[in-house]
């Protein structure tokens, strides 16, 4: 299925997040999900998500102000509350039938959440690590990049790409060496344990891990993963990302880092984790962006199979909320 075609069912049902709740203060901000701009703000009673339009001409709401819990556009100054009714028409004393559609909002574990769906499913269970007080645990902010969710999800899980796209950061040489991989999928997503020797790792990877036992990388549909570090201690690290599809060719990540609580302070181990991978999102970004960019050249996906694709297959199945059966695999990556 191409990223033309309607969104895929799972998605478009799915809820989603589209802001930080620190970044919604006086002023209405603008946010794009699945193709559909829209604003989200604070209005008198609690948050609120609205179609980034006014339903009198049209204008983008998001360039409006917020006061008294308000929110007036800034074309005709036609006011509108929290549940997108139209409350006020300056210059008038009468006020006609108008809203700006208004869709579902949860604020959870930091992020603002909406959904598109007639009928929103409940919010589902987040993974654990997000906020866990056992341990050292913060959001990592980044902008939006042109990458297709499904392309994106595939990247997060991906063990083989690390050797091109990531040598020096990720691995310690482009040569891929023999791994051991226990998967296990299902209905939700899957579960991806890699048992690997330690000269695959940095040294900069060995200093701040110890002696690595192994990862995990998780998959929970229909856009959240997880990938996780294990050494000798225990868990290490646990990156939880949450994958907000803004447009078929442009996906947003709120990415969750846990950390072991130890002797080093959070803000240091938050200041020198986020350098490490800056230029890793940069290099992941760059592949992300010449893959979407050729799909448009040739107006389609042609993706074909390897031996080792893991993922791409189950990943569009659960996007589309297809049945996917439980396997279970043990399988050995060669050198």
């Amino acid at each position: 299925m191409s990223m033309v075609d309607p969104w895929p069912r799972a998605l478009a049902e799915a809820w989603h997040p589209i802001a930080y709740a620190r970044e919604i203060g006086a002023r209405p901000v603008a946010r794009m999900l699945m193709d559909r701009p829209v604003v989200v703000w604070r209005s008198a009673d609690s948050l609120s998500v609205l179609e980034d339009r006014c339903p009198h001409r049209n204008v983008p709401l998001s360039g409006g102000r917020i006061e008294a819990g308000v929110l007036s556009c800034p074309y005709h100054g036609w006011e509108f509350g929290g549940d997108g009714q139209l409350l006020r028409v300056p210059g008038s004393s009468e006020c006609p039938t108008a809203a700006a559609r208004a869709f579902p909002v949860i604020e959870r574990a930091g992020l603002i959440w909406t959904s598109f769906a007639a009928e929103p499913a409940p919010f589902p269970e987040l993974p654990a690590a997000i906020g866990d007080p056992t341990r050292d645990c913060f959001w990592w902010r980044v902008d939006s990049s042109k990458a297709r969710i499904a392309d994106a999800i595939e990247n997060i899980l991906d063990p083989m790409h690390s050797y091109f796209v990531h040598p020096g950061f990720v691995r310690a040489s482009r040569k891929p060496i023999p791994m051991d991989l226990e998967l296990r999928i299902d209905g939700q997503g899957c579960e991806a344990r890699y048992t690997e020797a330690r000269e695959t790792m940095t040294w900069l990877q060995r200093f701040a891990e110890g002696d690595r036992v192994c990862s995990n990388n998780r998959y929970l549909a229909p856009s959240i993963t997880e990938v996780e570090f294990v050494s000798t201690k225990g868990v290490t690290i646990t990156i939880t990302t949450v994958l907000s599809p803004e447009a078929g060719d442009r996906t947003r990540p709120y990415a969750h880092f846990a950390m072991r609580k130890g002797w080093v302070p959070g803000w240091i181990k938050r200041l020198a984790l986020t350098m490490f991978l800056i230029p890793i999102l940069k290099q992941d970004r760059a592949a992300l962006r010449a893959q979407a960019q050729n799909v448009e050249r040739f107006g389609e996906t042609a993706y074909t199979m390897g031996p080792i694709d893991y993922f791409g297959p189950m990943i569009w199945r659960l996007l589309n909320g297809e049945p996917q059966p439980v396997e279970t695999r043990h399988l050995r990556i060669v050198g």
